[in-house]
C-alpha cells in the first residue's frame, strides 16, 4: 500500500484558481475538438451534444468509483489500474473530491509492429460531489492493487459536540 499526495483546497485559496485554470483549459480543448468535428461534417447542425461527448471521451477517462458515507467520514474508492501513486493527484474541496491522473501508455515496442492496442493517452479524471461538507485537512489517500482509497472526515455541525469540545467542557 502506498500513500498518495492529497491537495487540501480551501474555497478562498490560490489552489482553487489553479484548479479552475486547469479545468478551463481542459474544457477549451474539448470545445476545440468538438468544433473540429462540426467542421469536418461540413457545418451540419444538430450534433453538438455528440460532438462534445466524443471530444470529451477522446481526452478524459472517468473510472468506476464508489462513495460510501459513514457516521463520521466519507470513503471513496476509485479504480486506477496501471497507475502509480506519483501519477495520481487527489484534490479535496469542502464539497467535492477530484481524482486526476496520467494515462496508461502502452509499453515501448523496440521490435515488432503493434497490431492491436486499446491503450490510449486519455487523462483519468473523476469528480465526486459530496453530499455534505468535509474537513479537507483530514483527507488521506492510499493506493493498493489499482484501487485508490480516499478517506475524509465530515465537517461537524454547529450543534454537534465533537470529542474535543466535549472533553473541554468536562
Amino acid at each position: 500500500m502506498s500513500e498518495v499526495q492529497v491537495n487540501r483546497i480551501q474555497p478562498e485559496g490560490e489552489s482553487v484558481l489553479l484548479l479552475k485554470q486547469q479545468v478551463d483549459a481542459l474544457y477549451s480543448e474539448i470545445g476545440r475538438r468538438a468544433f473540429e468535428s462540426f467542421l469536418a461534417r461540413g457545418g451540419l447542425h444538430g450534433y453538438d451534444r455528440e460532438d462534445w461527448l466524443d471530444a470529451e471521451r477522446s481526452l478524459v477517462f472517468a473510472p468506476p468509483a464508489e462513495l460510501v458515507e459513514e457516521d463520521t467520514e466519507f470513503r471513496i474508492r476509485v479504480a486506477v489500474p496501471g497507475l502509480e501513486s506519483n501519477q495520481i493527484r487527489v484534490s479535496v474541496l469542502p464539497h467535492a473530491v477530484i481524482v486526476d491522473g496520467g494515462s496508461v501508455d502502452s509499453a515501448d515496442q523496440r521490435e515488432g509492429s503493434v497490431r492491436f492496442s486499446e491503450f490510449s493517452n486519455q487523462r483519468l479524471l473523476r469528480c465526486l460531489e459530496l453530499p455534505g461538507e468535509v474537513r479537507t485537512f483530514t483527507a488521506k489517500a492510499t493506493l493498493q492493487d489499482g484501487i485508490l482509497l480516499v478517506r475524509v472526515k465530515k465537517a461537524t455541525q454547529a450543534n454537534d459536540k465533537t470529542p474535543q469540545s466535549a472533553a473541554a467542557g468536562a
